[in-house]
């Protein structure tokens, strides 16, 4: 009943839950601080029932104590993961239709990371060319400009190769995905908050979208950590600087859920970005803008006020001119 409130009061108009964006593991803040927050400022009640979404640790999904072992009794851990391969076993055809669009996003990845790294290595070696400043500043706004269009037309394809399969398939209408579903339903019913662990991105992205997306989120508390943060923005940019196999770029991956509005997260970016070359951090600036590349590491914590965030002590973005500077808080 008291979860039931709650929701109601998510559904007034005007009102939304809180939604709270966290760095990876590390640092000095706990998940059960975060939860004691919400608590005392009357977000959440007093020992409410919070929903975990683990997916994105595919075979280690069923280790609830990896989330937070202080919070272990209050803990309804979802299993999307888990009910994604028994939805795999019980429908072949929808199996074998999503490892058909899983290799067409494959195809498409790898010509957009090899036209990629050329538009960039242009835009890298124009940036180096010494001449007419007048002239070089006009070429390469250019190569910049061509980079932002393939990232957005990839992402455009992304959604367009995604939306096909959803229209030819429409999983929400199968059997085997109804009745997991209606399992979930049923786990959720006196939950207050849901938590969105981090892992693989891709793996906690396709299995959210199963269970309903956005939509099985909407009226709860939203907390999402690291990998869990970058899939409640509106697109999901992929980065490493430094690899072991050599050099990366960032690269548009795909459409988040749209709930974190206006910034771009990037979980362990000072061990992932090579934070110290100006240009490679200006451009990845650039490339995102007007959004912010919001750097997220252990301790972190952002928190959605109005339209804009509030933001605790240490949180940087990335400026034009690529240095760090501390991400704005909400007026």
């Amino acid at each position: 009943m008291r979860a039931a409130r709650r929701r109601r009061t998510a559904g007034d108009a005007g009102f939304r839950p809180p939604l709270v964006l966290l760095g990876p593991r590390g640092g000095d803040l706990a998940l059960r601080d975060v939860v004691r927050e919400l608590e005392a400022g009357g977000a959440l009640s007093p020992g409410a029932r919070i929903a975990a979404i683990t997916a994105g640790w595919r075979d280690r999904e069923a280790n609830e104590g990896l989330i937070d072992p202080r919070l272990a009794n209050r803990v309804v851990d979802l299993e999307l993961y888990r009910r994604s391969d028994r939805i795999a076993e019980a429908d072949a055809e929808l199996a074998r239709a999503h490892r058909e669009t899983r290799e067409r996003l494959g195809a498409l990845r790898r010509a957009y990371n090899l036209r990629l790294h050329g538009l960039i290595e242009a835009h890298r070696r124009l940036a180096e060319l010494r001449g007419d400043a007048s002239v070089l500043r006009t070429e390469r706004g250019e190569a910049l400009e061509a980079i932002r269009r393939l990232d957005a037309r990839h992402l455009d394809r992304v959604v367009e190769i995604r939306s096909e399969f959803e229209r030819r398939m429409s999983p929400p209408e199968r059997d085997a995905v109804r009745s997991q579903r209606r399992e979930v339903d049923a786990r959720l019913e006196d939950t207050e908050a849901i938590v969105l662990e981090g892992g693989h991105v891709g793996n906690l992205l396709s299995r959210l979208r199963l269970f309903g997306g956005r939509k099985l989120l909407d009226g709860r508390t939203v907390i999402g950590r690291s990998a869990g943060a970058m899939v409640l923005t509106e697109r999901v940019v992929l980065f490493h600087d430094r690899p072991p196999w050599g050099e990366g770029h960032p690269e548009v991956f795909d459409a988040g859920l749209g709930m974190a509005r206006g910034l771009v997260a990037l979980p362990h970016a000072s061990a992932r970005l090579a934070l110290d070359d100006r240009t490679r951090a200006a451009r990845l600036a650039a490339r995102f803008s007007p959004d912010s590349c919001v750097l997220l590491d252990p301790g972190h914590r952002i928190d959605r006020a109005g339209d804009g965030w509030s933001v605790g002590g240490g949180v940087e973005r990335l400026d034009a001119t690529g240095r760090s500077v501390p991400f704005p808080a909400a007026a």
